[in-house]
């Protein structure tokens, strides 16, 4: 299976690449007697759509069954991370600045390990959120984010 996913991830990223695109995760069950493939695609400036989802689904598709890689049958699902995505990277949270986000800390930082509020700035490898209730500033190392996910604003 994995080998069957490298091969996956690494033709998913060209196309991707060349719609514009980028891959953010590539998942394979065996789930009984059938395989759900689950590819999450994102894009570098703004958000994905459902004909980014769609125009992606039917490229992979084809190529999925022009090369018949998956001997059985399978379910493909295309989507995007959401709303809620998860920050992987430093560059997550540049391109992310100015959104509310929920952080989990490795340590505590200011007496607590959970923050949540607007990415301020990034500078170097420190990160600085503005409390969403009460406007305080809180910087950190990027080093001890154990998780964060953009947060929907209401």
């Amino acid at each position: 299976m994995k080998d069957l996913k490298d091969l996956i991830l690494k033709e998913s990223q060209e196309i991707a690449r060349n719609m514009d695109l980028e891959i953010f995760d590539v998942s394979i069950k065996k789930i009984r007697k059938k395989v759900k493939l689950e590819i999450i695609i994102d894009k570098e400036d703004g958000y994905v759509g459902i004909d980014d989802c769609e125009r992606f689904s039917r490229t992979i598709e084809s190529y999925l069954d022009e090369k018949d890689l998956i001997d059985t049958s399978y379910d493909l699902i295309v989507s995007s991370p959401g709303l809620d995505r998860p920050l992987r990277s430093l560059k997550d949270f540049i391109r992310f600045k100015g959104k509310l986000v929920k952080v989990i800390l490795k340590e505590r930082v200011q007496n607590r390990t959970a923050i949540k509020g607007y990415i301020e700035d990034i500078n170097d490898e420190t990160i600085y959120i503005k409390e969403k209730d009460g406007g305080k500033i809180i910087e950190f190392p990027y080093d001890i984010v154990l998780k964060a996910n953009l947060e929907i604003d209401l």
